[in-house]
């Protein structure tokens, strides 16, 4: 063959080594061009507005957050500049939609209100882990990232998984990052600290701090709240009274702090607000914490002596001035659900920042704010169950509906036998019915499975109702067909603090339905919450839950299935609010979602007494509540009052000591005396059909032992828990309520969208309600 046809093969390495220099330098050239190329390619498309980034820090509080919790989405800089770039300008911007996952690893898409200058934050609630989060405005997509995933939160951005400790310090951090860090065997801290650096990392709504579990705020951080906008300081405060934890200490510069940090003062009592600085004594500080190490003569606050009506709150440190004279070191006071404990000395002056024990002084006054969970003590509970957490027990009594009944795989094992025994014997009868002939298998076969795949369907169909409230024949066709479509769930709680009007509702609900199904959720004021709300905060309605195990996982029938949450607020004044548009449900599916309330009241003033000494409270006792209790309790540190089956609204027992009392905590576990010992009821996780117990748990699970008694943690819901505010100043009139205090309306995509939402009737029959009311009252020694 003629070489000229043939193929050229070019010995490479013969040339290479025939002409080294020259060719190796013209490769070199050329690959140093090539990189160049591509890294000025990637610069380029990293700028291009078509295909944008967002820094992971713009996301929670300094790219600090938790999955299955409102976070904060930073959309402008302190200079007012977006973050996603210059392409829109920040005034332009309308129509801003946040998309990102939920739980059940469904698109979410959060439709924001317009931007304004005084609120640089949209709201958005991830799922999981390194969720991705788009930003897009119209049509046009603004950034695209994903969350931080688990990391170290003091190295940087980071998601904060339940059981660790979230604590948002302004000022010095106490050492606190530093707690469980380990160097000889290479551990990490078991403490989140989110140091804010800037006043503009603080989001301004209350929403976006749910999931910070303790506030550390001392003289340190003066120049960060000094710049703190209305909204931002508006938000802490909300976030305080609805069960915030609070460490403030206010030693020499306390005047200035409390001048700066005005939503703190107005959170204290105002005999705290308005005290003055002295010299106070160390002795009762190292005498606290044991401590061999002799402390300087300091300056701090000279918190009140009486605990009376001005002055509530409990001593955790007693010590003297400088003059010898008693005085209270650190106090515990209540704001509404939360505790704020003030330290009457400045943690992060010098002279304690080298004190061995300061960091035992800390953890003493916090307790259990700092403590890690522990994976040990819940092991057992999900052998037993599969979650590790009360949040999981509520959603299996919640997620429980007749027309979803399940089939265990005896049931299924013994419809397979069926089968086999019906085609078997079936096949051998008629072929020897019809001498044996071979194309009698191919017609009883397909013949059996079919009948019996159709009775199976037939049983598998919801069991229809109709409505004997209507007489129209229409009408009940069409609320028959209704109530075979969608049913639901719920769990509420509202609860109230007479002193300071401040309220909140919390609705866990669950919606089912039997075929497929897109549907729209959203609120109508009660008349019972319109009786006694002055001002909503917010109210606003979002998918609810957290693919960990602590709820033993999400179910994942709606998975990659939609669902939009409107969230609306004309202007800075008005409240917050959200409904659920398109949500998706998959044939026989449910799906978890939560109303989150909060609310200003102006209850009729009421404290009851107990003596001076005792811990039995007497006087009158008046149900100023619009509703009727069922089942009341009235619960004082470790006493209950057992009411009357039934205290009608506005009535009033004379003598509360003359009531029927128990131990709470007996009365929690069911615990009764016997002769020579007593018996209680132990918890079984297990049990999905008994709600009113749940709610009982979830009410006050730290009062009947926590996880010693439950084996299991209660972090997911742990807002509800009030066993904290059993204090000797403070009682809860507990009650459960015949109609829930938040109404739902869910409608179809096929139902008339013109009528008015107060018009509009809900096509979602509900199974089990159930809804619990908590009014916290002030308690006032008197002398007798």
């Amino acid at each position: 063959m003629s070489s000229r046809n043939s193929p050229q093969h070019i010995d490479l390495a013969g040339y290479l080594a025939g002409k080294p220099n020259h060719l190796i330098a013209v490769l070199f050239a050329a690959a140093i061009a090539w990189i160049g190329w591509i890294h000025q390619g990637t610069l380029a498309h990293a700028q291009d507005p078509a295909s944008p980034s967002v820094q992971a820090t713009w996301a929670g509080i300094q790219g600090h957050y938790r999955p299955g919790q409102w976070t904060a989405i930073r959309l402008k800089t302190a200079a007012g500049e977006s973050t996603f770039g210059d392409a829109v300008p920040v005034e332009q911007l309308s129509d801003l939609v946040i998309e990102t996952l939920d739980g059940d690893g469904a698109v979410v898409t959060y439709e924001q209100p317009d931007l304004s200058d005084d609120s640089p934050f949209a709201l958005a609630i991830p799922g999981s882990e390194a969720a991705p989060i788009i930003i897009r405005s119209g049509d046009r997509v603004l950034a695209r990232t994903r969350l931080p995933e688990r990391g170290v939160p003091a190295n940087g951005a980071s998601m904060i998984p339940l059981g660790m400790p979230w604590v948002m310090v302004f000022g010095d951090t106490l050492a606190i990052d530093n707690i469980g860090v380990n160097e000889l065997l290479n551990r990490e801290a078991s403490v989140a600290v989110t140091h804010i650096q800037e006043s503009a990392a603080v989001p301004d709504h209350a929403l976006a701090l749910d999931g910070i579990d303790l506030m550390v705020v001392n003289a340190a951080g003066i120049p960060i709240l000094n710049e703190l906008s209305s909204p931002q300081r508006t938000a802490l405060s909300h976030w305080v009274r609805n069960g915030g934890q609070v460490l403030v200490t206010l030693g020499g510069q306390a005047e200035t702090l409390l001048q700066t940090a005005d939503w703190l003062a107005e959170l204290l009592p105002d005999s705290v607000a308005s005290a003055q600085v002295t010299k106070l004594d160390p002795s009762g500080l190292e005498t606290f914490t044991s401590s061999q190490t002799r402390l300087p003569t300091f300056e701090g606050l000279q918190l009140p002596k009486t605990f009376g009506r001005d002055g509530v709150g409990e001593m955790l440190i007693s010590g003297r001035t400088s003059r010898r004279v008693s005085q209270p070191f650190a106090v515990r006071y209540v704001s509404g659900f939360g505790h704020i404990t003030v330290l009457a000395a400045d943690l992060e002056s010098a002279d304690f920042a080298d004190w061995p024990q300061r960091m035992d002084l800390v953890t003493l006054l916090i307790g259990d704010s700092l403590r890690h969970a522990d994976e040990d003590n819940v092991s057992e509970s999900i052998r037993l169950s599969g979650f590790a957490d009360l949040a999981g027990q509520t959603r299996a009594t919640l997620d429980r509906f007749e027309l979803k009944r399940p089939f265990s795989f005896a049931v299924l094992a013994v419809i397979i036998g069926v089968l086999i025994a019906l085609v078997g014997p079936l096949d051998y009868l008629l072929m020897r019915k019809f001498n044996q002939k071979s194309w009698i298998g191919w017609l009883t076969f397909p013949t059996v499975s079919v009948a019996l795949s159709i009775g199976l369907w037939m049983a598998a169909q919801p069991r229809k109702s109709v409505s004997t409230e209507r007489t129209d024949a229409s009408e009940a066709s069409h609320s028959e067909a209704d109530d075979a479509l969608l049913r639901t769930n719920s769990i509420e709680f509202v609860d109230i603090d007479a002193q300071s009007g401040f309220g909140r509702l919390f609705r866990w609900s669950f919606i089912y339905s039997h075929p497929s199904n897109r549907v729209q959720i959203a609120t109508r004021t009660t008349p019972e919450t319109k009786a006694v709300a002055d001002k909503f905060h917010h109210q606003v309605l979002a998918p609810f839950g957290t693919p960990s195990l602590a709820m033993g996982g999400i179910q994942i029938e709606s998975s990659g299935k939609s669902c939009g949450v409107s969230l609306k607020q004309t202007d800075p004044e008005s409240p917050l609010s959200s409904q659920i548009d398109g949500m998706r449900l998959s044939p026989r599916s449910s799906k978890s979602f939560a109303l989150q309330t909060q609310f200003s009241t102006d209850l009729p003033e009421q404290t009851l007494k107990r003596r001076r000494g005792s811990e039995l409270l007497n006087g009158e006792l008046v149900n100023t509540l619009p509703v009727d209790l069922l089942d009341g309790m009235l619960i004082y540190q470790n006493w209950v009052y057992l009411l009357p089956t039934r205290l009608p609204a506005g009535s009033k027992i004379d003598e509360v000591d003359s009531l029927r009392q128990k131990n709470f905590r007996w009365q929690l576990s069911r615990q009764r005396a016997l002769e020579s010992n007593s018996e209680g009821e132990s918890w079984d996780v297990s049990v999905v059909d008994q709600p009113r117990r749940l709610a009982e748990m979830l009410m006050f699970h730290n009062a009947v032992g926590g996880p010693r008694y439950t084996v299991l943690r209660n972090e997911v819901l742990g807002h509800l828990d009030f066993s904290s505010l059993l204090t000797v100043d403070r009682c809860i009139l507990v009650g459960r309520c015949k109609t829930p205090w938040s109404e739902l309306v869910v409608t179809t995509e096929s139902a008339d969208a013109e009528s008015s939402p107060e018009a509009t009737r809900s096509l979602a029959t509900s199974e089990q309600s159930n809804s619990y009311v908590r009014l916290v009252l002030p308690v006032e020694e008197v002398r007798r």
